[in-house]
């Protein structure tokens, strides 16, 4: 199926297809983005900014690349996954092979934080640590995010938005919220006794002003 054939559906069926990591590693927050909130972020960021698909579009902290590998079936020309679990882009990388996007997809294993380029990309998708096990992660995907692309979708707490959306103005960006949801995640760690733990998260869109 075309890039230009796909729709949004259609979209979130492939991603489902992406297996989650095995065996996800608490201290990285490796919880897998769920395949209907993937397809959202990035069919807002095609459909109604045009941000989607473009030539150059990175992925920090790709875990297994759900969004970055959204990307290239959306069309866009290459697409890096930046993460620092190598056994987490190698699952990333079969997934990219298993989609038939693999030509459009590079990985990096780095920490996304200081991560650097020697050219700004167009467009950053991710979905970063909400800083629970370490605190202030979050921003400082977000800050990385800034600093290596034009424009950045970051999935986020929603109780953090007001503070996001000032912390992107002081690094030079206009940011907005443009949905709110309720992600149910299953119980992937070994503290996890509930069927299933619900968070309530935003997307965020930030664009560099000028």
């Amino acid at each position: 199926m075309s890039a230009r054939a796909l729709r949004k559906r259609d979209l979130e069926i492939l991603l489902s297809r992406i297996p989650p990591l095995p065996a996800p590693k608490l201290q990285l927050e490796q919880y897998t983005t769920p395949p209907h909130l993937a397809a959202r972020m990035l069919w807002v960021a095609a459909a109604t900014f045009r941000d989607l698909p473009a030539d150059l579009v990175l992925d920090l902290g790709a875990g297994t690349g759900r969004l970055g590998l959204g990307a290239a079936l959306l069309g866009s020309a290459f697409v890096l996954l930046v993460d620092v679990d190598f056994d987490a882009l190698k699952h990333a990388l079969a997934a990219a092979r298993a989609l038939g996007v693999d030509a459009a997809v590079d990985a990096v294993c780095s920490d996304a934080t200081r991560f650097a380029m020697s050219r700004v990309a167009d467009c950053t998708v991710q979905n970063p640590p909400f800083g629970v096990h370490r605190r202030g992660a979050d921003v400082e995907f977000l800050t990385a995010a800034l600093r290596l692309s034009s424009t950045v979708y970051s999935v986020h707490k929603a109780e953090t938005a007001d503070y996001l959306v000032r912390k992107c103005k002081e690094e030079g960006a206009e940011a907005e919220v443009l949905f709110e949801e309720v992600v149910r995640l299953p119980p992937t760690m070994p503290h996890h006794f509930k069927r299933e733990h619900r968070v309530r998260v935003i997307v965020l869109r930030a664009a560099k002003r000028g």
